[in-house]
């Protein structure tokens, strides 16, 4: 998969693009069972019509840019994971559109003209409420219309879940109220953060104690306490997840894995949000009886 990053205004290198392509456009936040659809229909297409399957996402969520005095986003899936993912499922180009003030203010227009038949886009797919352009002042039927004898739009419909929208949305709806059970509906697998072991880690009778410290940039579940898979060097192991919220308003787990014997220090890990079982942490034990200067204790 070739990736292209893109800063408006678009540099003469980006604007060689020589072959043509079928192009999903979308933010794409967890890759949800939406965003399948939109990618599957667009991979479809492009062997139909013999053409490059191309994806067009943006970079950081456009909130940032807009609200610039909030916290920055926290990610269902961080670029890095999700350029993984697109690559899994094919795509054989990726355009990364900075977000920046200048790209959002752009016309729709000016979107459609520079970014889409610019890039020798000959079919756009895309989620029925995509929206474009300066205060998303375009949106798919403008699209269809902007289109006309220069390229073809396919409009997926929505996908639900008992009557509710599958979004990225209320995936982190779920994930807020520490539901991690019903995410596989949404996203068609379990939902999975990444991070990193620390050295604090210990040993105590057959368990091994594990303090993780989360990559930033992810949205974690709310505190609470819940069972994990966590996997580690291709290897899962079933476990007990503590996730702590500090002062600071930081996050870090403490997962406890019995009959894990392995050198898991510094390793980097995947963590499989499984089930919570008590949900509010104060609901367990004041977890602050692990931690004396940011090292694991008995």
């Amino acid at each position: 998969m070739e990736t292209i990053y893109i800063e408006h205004p678009i540099s003469d290198s980006v604007k060689t693009v020589k072959e043509s392509c079928v192009l999903a456009l979308g933010f794409f936040d967890g890759i949800h069972k939406g965003h399948q659809s939109i990618l599957k229909t667009a991979k479809e297409i492009a062997k139909q019509k013999q053409l490059t399957f191309g994806v067009m996402t943006f970079y950081p969520h456009p909130r940032d840019t807009v609200n610039p005095n909030q916290a920055p986003m926290k990610y269902l899936t961080p670029l890095p994971i999700k350029k993984e993912r697109f690559q899994e499922m094919g795509v054989e180009k990726l355009f990364v559109v900075k977000f920046n003030p200048n790209f959002a203010s752009l016309s729709p227009e000016d979107f459609v003209n520079q970014y889409i038949i610019g890039h020798r886009c000959k079919h756009v797919v895309a989620g029925f409420d995509f929206h474009y352009g300066n205060k998303g002042k375009g949106d798919m039927e403008t699209l269809t219309v902007e289109g006309t004898g220069k390229f073809s739009v396919t409009i997926v419909k929505k996908i639900e879940h008992h009557h509710e929208k599958i979004s990225s949305t209320a995936i982190r709806k779920l994930l807020s109220t520490g539901e991690v059970s019903t995410i596989p509906y949404y996203l068609g697998d379990i939902f999975e953060l990444r991070g990193q072991v620390k050295k604090s880690s210990l040993y105590y009778k057959n368990y091994q104690f594990l303090k993780i410290a989360i990559d930033e940039a992810y949205m974690t579940p709310a505190p609470g306490v819940y069972r994990v898979l966590v996997e580690l060097e291709n290897k899962e192991f079933e476990g007990i997840c503590h996730q702590i919220t500090h002062k600071d308003n930081g996050s870090s787990l403490l997962v406890h894995l019995p009959n894990c014997f392995m050198d898991t220090s510094q390793k980097r890990v995947k963590v499989k949000w499984m089930q919570s079982i008590f949900g509010k942490q104060k609901e367990v034990y004041d977890m602050s009886q692990y931690y004396v200067s940011d090292e694991l204790v008995i």
